[in-house]
């Protein structure tokens, strides 16, 4: 029986699937997040992608406004269009799971499209990392697969994408404050947007200056 929740098994998909995904993420316009997101920062910060793909757009963003960036993913072929893409910034092929950085060693920490694809328990743990790895005063912002996405309020199951069977959970958004809220999370603001033909469930969260 497939575990299709396995890395591996993520990761063989993301693997065949990289030139596919990068030469359809133009339908996927994220442009008035990622202007958000730069009005929250100052000058040359540091910034984190997890799940970061091929660099586009996130990293390519940040890394052409002049701050520190780095991008994390377990796709080999994904991280090699992301260092051809995006020069500039640094990438890391790594499991999200296994990231552990310094402390406080990041202004804003990311991840568009990805976490939905872990199991409901280790979307928590990366919370909890994430909010670890924030400095004071950062930022997190996370795409999270919406009920108008699966058709459920909570789901744990497989959805096909571009001819790929992948995996993808989601608790409530009720559910996800109030797990943000008890890592510490502050300024929690949640929205559900369509872009691509996908609705999904964006959080925006800060760690107290």
């Amino acid at each position: 029986m497939t575990d299709y929740f396995n890395p591996d098994y993520l990761r063989k998909h993301y693997n065949e699937m990289a030139v596919q995904y990068t030469q359809s993420r133009d339908r996927f316009n994220n442009d008035r997040q990622l202007q958000k997101l730069a009005g929250l920062l100052g000058h040359r910060k540091r910034v984190l992608d997890l799940g970061c793909g091929d660099g586009v757009p996130v990293c390519r963003f940040f890394a052409e406004r002049g701050h520190e960036v780095m991008g994390v993913d377990f796709s080999e072929r994904m991280i090699d269009l992301a260092r051809e893409r995006v020069p500039q910034a640094r990438f890391l092929k790594m499991n999200l799971m296994a990231i552990d950085f310094p402390p406080e060693s990041f202004d804003l920490v990311t991840s568009f499209y990805t976490l939905f694809h872990l199991h409901k328990q280790d979307q928590k743990g990366i919370f909890q990392k994430t909010y670890r790895l924030l400095k004071p005063g950062g930022h997190t912002y996370f795409t999270l697969a919406s009920k108008e996405y699966t058709g459920h309020d909570e789901f744990e199951g497989t959805i096909t994408f571009e001819n790929h069977r992948l995996p993808y959970c989601h608790y409530s958004q009720v559910r996800y404050q109030e797990i943000l809220t008890q890592i510490g999370f502050s300024g929690l603001a949640f929205e559900t947007l369509t872009i691509g033909g996908e609705t999904m469930l964006w959080a925006l969260g800060g760690k107290p200056a």
